[in-house]
């Protein structure tokens, strides 16, 4: 069974919240008028209290009880039929002409009440009548009788305001109901629109064409914002899956050439060799492929897993000082055969600990020292030198050697880029190392950087944080 959509979801909230709101505004309204009717009905009522002595005075002064006196005084206050006089024993004395007894009698109750505690509002409903708000006030003794006077308001002022409230809610809100679902499914329509078009665009975007982003207004809203998030999420992506066709295209160019060595070899040692010397020279060549071969796969794994976050970096703090001068000694041995000059230049004060991986570290300085070694005609000068920077550790590999063609700066930092593409494979290694470089520095959250020009060295400078990775 299929689950409603968001937009029907997002119109029934819609209505399901104004069915509430309704409900409990209704209830507010419905109570807070009857409090005010029935409020503004006793006023009237109390207002007969405030000049009861006005009718017991005016009773006391004549020799017979004057009803038209009393009808007057009725009718001050808008009570129509709805009062006369009675005594204690029930009897009435003044009311309506014909007799007809519209007010209920008085219970024994009622008349101890008031005359103990003074004028007493109720609600009565006599039998086959509304309802009726009652007041009795006491007037006194008249010979042996008690008088006592009884006035009335229909409830029906208050209950039919009540009535026609509660058919208007009832016709309106169903009205209402059905308006705000229309509305809340076509504004909801409205506002979910960007969405089906993202969804729409996003149904389109395969690994083939990763590059495509989706539509984003310029309105700061959430879909603008959800809509910018996919889109960071398919640049990751399409980086990824750049940097994985990347790894399989430099690995398939890169290892075809030894493999094809590999081949060439092992068919000339089998159609051809007959001396077991001749078969020694094949296998040392192939050996030879074989450790190229291997490197070139360490290395595209190195960057494949840097760039990955699969980095694997052993953090600790250790001396970048000691390091270097182990850097240095090893220096020494690579350039010994080529009389090449070491130097080693610390411009610290005390001894330099970082946070990092120390063995990452020092394959990357090693590639630098290689590279130096390796373009530096024999004769020439090496220079290590440490010093700190705005809080970083600045580690430089100066040579005396070929240098590098401003032209080509941008680019040694790029997997298997030579600068000179006729030099021979096995002079120019792998092409990864100053790749390795940079992703190991940018790993350690620093970076690398450059100067060069031919005939006159080249100098490598790694910017490193003393606190380590980000």
């Amino acid at each position: 069974m299929l689950s409603p959509s968001f937009r029907l979801k997002l119109s029934l909230w819609n209505v399901l919240i104004l069915s509430l709101v309704l409900v409990a505004g209704g209830g507010i309204w419905h109570a807070g008028l009857s409090r005010s009717l029935a409020r503004q009905l006793d006023e009237e009522l109390l207002r007969i209290v405030l000049e009861q002595d006005v009718l017991r005075e005016g009773l006391r002064a004549a020799e017979e009880i004057d009803c038209v006196f009393v009808d007057r005084f009725a009718r001050r206050f808008s009570l129509g039929e709805l009062y006369q006089v009675v005594d204690d024993q029930g009897v009435r004395y003044c009311g309506v002409e014909d007799g007809q007894v519209l007010l209920p009698p008085l219970e024994a109750w009622m008349l101890k009440a008031v005359r103990s505690e003074g004028p007493m509002l109720s609600r009565v409903e006599p039998a086959g009548e509304p309802a009726l708000r009652q007041l009795v006030v006491p007037l006194g003794r008249r010979a042996d009788r008690r008088l006592f006077f009884q006035a009335a308001k229909d409830l029906r002022r208050v209950e039919e305001p009540l009535r026609e409230l509660r058919g208007l809610m009832l016709l309106y809100s169903p009205v209402a109901l059905i308006l705000v679902a229309t509305c809340g499914w076509l504004l909801a329509g409205r506002a979910l629109a960007p969405v089906k078009c993202i969804t729409h665009a996003m149904r389109k975007i395969t690994a083939e064409n990763l590059h495509r982003r989706l539509p984003a207004n310029k309105a700061e809203d959430e879909i603008t914002r959800l809509a910018e998030s996919f889109n960071a999420m398919l640049a990751r992506l399409d980086e990824s899956f750049r940097k994985i066709r990347q790894f399989s295209s430099d690995a398939s160019h890169e290892l075809r050439t030894p493999l094809t060595i590999l081949r060439g070899e092992t068919e000339v040692a089998l159609r051809w060799a007959k001396k077991p010397v001749e078969f020694r020279k094949t296998l040392e060549s192939s050996m030879e492929e074989i450790d190229r071969m291997g490197r070139i796969i360490e290395d595209l794994l190195t960057l494949a897993n840097s760039e990955a976050g699969a980095r694997s970096l052993v953090i600790k703090p250790f001396s970048l000082s000691d390091l270097l001068q182990a850097l240095y000694l090893q220096a020494n041995a690579l350039g010994e055969a080529k009389k090449i000059t070491t130097s080693l230049k610390l411009d610290v004060a005390e001894e330099i600990r970082l946070l990092g991986d120390e063995l990452r570290l020092r394959q990357l300085f090693l590639n630098l020292i290689a590279n130096a070694v390796k373009y530096t005609p024999s004769g020439g000068s090496i220079e290590i030198s440490l010093a700190m920077q705005d809080g970083e550790a600045r580690v430089s590999v100066r040579d005396t050697g070929i240098g590098i063609a401003k032209e080509h700066l941008p680019h040694i930092f790029d997997r298997f880029y030579r600068v000179d593409k006729a030099r021979n494979r096995e002079d120019g290694g792998t092409g990864l190392g100053l790749a390795i470089v940079k992703s190991l520095a940018e790993a350690h959250g620093g970076r690398v950087e450059v100067s060069s020009a031919p005939g006159e060295g080249t100098e490598f400078r790694v910017f490193l944080p003393a606190q380590g990775p980000g």
